[in-house]
């Protein structure tokens, strides 16, 4: 678990949403860099007013883990996070007993004369209980006021064994420990906000999974939406290089089809902080091709994009009317934090 900022208030965004709707929800994003799509603004809405889990779907560094974080850091909630693999188990995703624990203390009881029954039915107690990263999320919001977010991470890399452990909670609030009892919430209004994040590649996700959840697809940015995320992400860019990244990376992502692997929103973001960390103010041949890790990540991009350098360098310089003006518009409208989906 990942506590939230003791020296700041946490923000429950179903009360901020009831009290005043889906804006107050996009500024706490906002607050966080996060430029929300319209669609996944209203889906993720509806998944917050019905204490459902949201199953996020899109392309790789579309943003889907950054909406996820953005939410824990823009309400300053208590996070937990489940990364999907498969070598999980239930003591990862619901829990485990101290066995070693358990088998000392029963030793000491017997040690002091308690009969051996009492002291075996002393050792399934709350103290030898260890959560996972799911069900704790729920036991810990049925102890706090604000609910914290449970995060389920490439949630396509989940094996059914997994996926079927995780029905009853993502469906009742509760799991059934044997020998302890249910852990959990039974009022929907109070438990964790769940999102479920997958790329939809490793495999489809079961059907009775999807029925727990809601769902929402979030796009690849728009260039417009791409320009207003850069200026949230880097707001020590300038005005001039965020233009130039995103020229350079939509002639990428549109002109070069020998680069199959394009780069998504998460390596505008890291090329952009590199350059303005480098006090970088144009981009040359030179500068692009020191900072083609950034876009690259395999050795045959690399090479693809290295001989079209001198094209890359033009795409950076040339004028682009809409891109240009979206960048004005981003640097004059910093209040305005919604963007259509296109």
């Amino acid at each position: 678990m990942q506590p939230g900022d003791p020296s700041r208030v946490s923000v429950d965004p179903r009360r901020a949403l009831e009290r005043e709707g889906t804006g107050a929800l996009a500024q706490l994003l906002a607050g966080a860099g996060y430029i929300i799509q319209r669609r996944a603004l209203t889906d993720l809405a509806h998944a917050l007013r019905s204490c459902k889990p949201l199953l996020v779907e899109g392309p790789r560094g579309g943003g889907k883990t950054a909406l996820a974080e953005s939410l824990a850091g823009g309400c300053n909630l208590a996070s937990f996070y489940l990364q999907g693999m498969d070598d999980l188990t239930i003591a990862d995703v619901l829990y485990s007993w101290d066995r070693e624990a358990q088998t000392q203390m029963v030793r000491q009881e017997l040690a002091a004369g308690t009969p051996l029954r009492e002291a075996q039915a002393r050792q399934f107690t709350r103290e030898y209980l260890i959560l996972g990263e799911a069900l704790g999320a729920f036991d810990y919001a049925a102890r706090s006021e604000s609910p914290p977010l449970l995060i389920i991470d490439e949630a396509d890399k989940l094996t059914e064994k997994i996926e079927d452990m995780l029905l009853q909670l993502l469906g009742r609030g509760w799991a059934h420990v044997p020998r302890f009892g249910d852990i959990g919430v039974h009022d929907p209004a109070r438990w964790p906000i769940v999102i479920l994040l997958s790329n939809d590649i490793r495999h489809d996700l079961s059907a009775p999974l999807r029925s727990r959840c809601l769902y929402t697809w979030l796009d690849a940015p728009t260039p417009r939406e791409e320009v207003r995320i850069l200026r949230a992400r880097v707001p020590e860019a300038s005005p001039d290089l965020i233009g130039a990244v995103t020229r350079l990376i939509n002639c990428i992502r549109r002109d070069m089809p020998a680069v199959r692997d394009k780069p998504g929103l998460r390596e505008s973001i890291d090329l952009l902080e590199a350059l303005t960390r480098n006090g970088v103010e144009a981009l040359n041949q030179h500068v692009i091709d020191e900072h083609l890790c950034f876009l690259g990540k395999r050795r045959k991009e690399l090479l693809n994009l290295r001989q079209g350098i001198a094209r890359l360098e033009f795409a950076a310089h040339a004028p682009d009317r809409e891109i240009d003006e979206w960048v004005a518009w981003a640097f004059a409208n910093e209040a305005c934090v919604l963007e259509e989906a296109a």
